[in-house]
């Protein structure tokens, strides 16, 4: 028997899947199959659309992209090519992931994972399987360390894979429901994974010789092991937990080690507690490190009516704590660790008066010099309850304005013109200009304004600030083998003295400084 697991990538509320991301899914499966001493063999939806054939007896298909983005290399499986896939395998279909817990697919495979497309596999496999369950805590463990084997198989492996980490299941809010629309409240009371059993898994990955890694899997990472869970929304920090899990993986010496998800209502209820895990954070981790709050709105009603984490108030202290601790830049050139925040249009009982809210709110986090690293803002998806976007207008106007009044702000105060970004992977290559990102939670994008080879670590220095990403060139250069290219988008240069530069090559120093002083901070 040959299992394929089909990687269609997933983006959830607390976890993430899309290359160079490597989610938890498919190691979980592949553990199972090697378990049971199953041959299995994994494939992207990148592969697919390439043109390789899907091959073996089980195919088991992860998608779901619950909390979808903009990716800039490639996106996750469509419902078109899903059904085409799952039309053409003769064998038995399982569809896992999102896609299949949600219902967001209904048609064209045999079983739809309700649960836990690994603990179904399993019991399909044992001829055990009486209905749809999760993985118990054990086989979580077991399988995503039997199952780490298969990143071999990524395409990104391993130069640029980002392996996404899980801590716990569920939310801590789950006693009041949590936020309307969030789907994780719904796994029940949170489950963690211990310290022991999270370092176990990333240390082999790093013997692998993996060396980027999210601890991305929970909705809070503040809350990881948190104490009064189950009898309060809020739940207080468990400082020394958090401190022994990121010492140990920092003593893994990852080149990455980056995390996600944080709720700013305990961040700001435990500001003590709070501040020693972001000096935590700041120590154990790498720079370029986001924690991302989900505000979703500025409208104190709105909150109220969906439930949110937390209020306005909380969100901005939660704000400054992070700030005055994370915001010192780091080696790679990004600052240490900033938040992010998310905002959702299409809430219960949005008012046109809300966009409103949200730019005030934000303008005033610029107003006292605080930095986010970056703003997400996105329509609602109807999966746990039913939403509509009665004020499109508005919510289009507001994001097109944060980006304008926003965005472009912030990115000049965390990479000022002349910053060097250190180990920018480039990825993509669009006309003249070339795309690429340090490897990270929310990485920041670089633009090259000319073509430059693929798949490889470049040093840069800004030159330019757009209002989602930033213009570069490669740092240092050699002004007498450096690329006509190159040379032309040097501010000060341009194309008829980058004609000269080439013409009159090789260049002393002394020339150089007398002729063409622009280059001086790029050489």
């Amino acid at each position: 028997m040959l299992i394929t697991i089909f990687d269609g990538y997933v983006d959830e509320p607390s976890l993430l899947g899309v290359p160079p991301y490597v989610s938890p899914y498919v190691r979980q499966v592949a553990g199972v199959c090697a378990e049971l001493g199953v041959d299995c063999r994994y494939m992207t939806i990148d592969q697919w659309r390439r043109g390789e054939k899907i091959s073996g007896d089980v195919l088991v298909f992860i998608g779901g992209a619950i909390v979808p983005g903009k990716y800039l290399r490639t996106y996750p499986a469509s419902p078109r090519e899903i059904m085409e896939i799952a039309n053409s395998f003769t064998g038995l279909k399982i569809l896992g992931g999102g896609l299949a817990r949600y219902r967001l697919v209904n048609e064209g495979f045999d079983y739809y994972a309700r649960k836990d497309v690994d603990a179904l596999l399993y019991d399909l496999l044992t001829d055990n399987f009486e209905g749809h369950r999760f993985h118990t805590i054990a086989e979580w463990n077991r399988w995503l360390l039997k199952g780490a084997y298969i990143v071999r198989e990524h395409p990104d492996f391993p130069k640029s894979l980002m392996v996404e980490i899980e801590t716990f299941r569920g939310c801590p809010r789950y006693i009041s429901g949590g936020c309307s629309f969030c789907t994780e409240p719904l796994f029940g009371k949170p489950v963690f994974r211990e310290v022991d059993d999270i370092v176990e898994e990333v240390r082999a990955y790093r013997e692998m010789g993996v060396e980027h890694f999210r601890i991305g899997g929970q909705s809070c990472i503040y809350s990881y092991k948190a104490y009064g869970m189950g009898e309060k929304d809020v739940v207080q920090p468990n400082v020394g937990a958090i401190r022994e899990l990121f010492s140990r993986l920092h003593a893994l010496k990852p080149k990455v080690l980056h995390v996600d998800n944080a709720n700013p209502a305990v961040i700001a209820s435990y500001p003590e507690e709070s501040e020693k895990i972001t000096e935590i954070l700041v120590e154990y981790t790498t720079p370029g490190n986001v924690v991302s709050f989900g505000m979703e709105t500025a409208d104190p009603e709105v909150a109220k009516r969906n439930n949110l984490n937390a209020t306005p108030e909380q969100v901005m202290e939660a704000i400054r704590i992070v700030n005055s601790i994370g915001a010192e830049r780091g080696e790679n050139g990004m600052p240490r660790l900033l938040p992010g925040l998310n905002f959702i249009c299409g809430l219960w009982g949005e008012r046109k008066e809300t966009y409103a809210m949200n730019l005030k709110f934000l303008e005033e986090v610029l107003q006292r010099g605080y930095l986010l690293r970056r703003i997400n803002i996105r329509q609602i998806a109807s999966i746990r309850n039913k939403f509509k976007l009665k004020y499109r207008h508005e919510c289009w106007k507001f994001r097109d304005e944060v980006r304008k009044k926003i965005d472009r702000a912030m990115l000049e105060r965390i990479v000022p013109r002349g910053t060097v970004l250190k180990d920018v992977f480039l990825e993509v290559n669009k006309g003249n200009y070339t795309y690429g990102r340090q490897i990270g939670s929310y990485p920041l994008v670089v633009v090259l304004p000319y073509k430059a080879p693929l798949g490889e670590f470049v040093d840069v220095k800004i030159t330019g600030h757009g209002e989602r990403s930033v213009t570069a060139v490669e740092y240092p250069i050699d002004v007498n083998s450096a690329s006509f290219s190159i040379l032309k988008t040097i501010p000060g240069i341009g194309e008829r003295r980058a004609a000269r530069i080439v013409r009159e090559r090789p260049l002393s120093r002394e020339k150089i400084e007398e002729e063409f002083p622009e280059l001086l901070e790029f050489i």
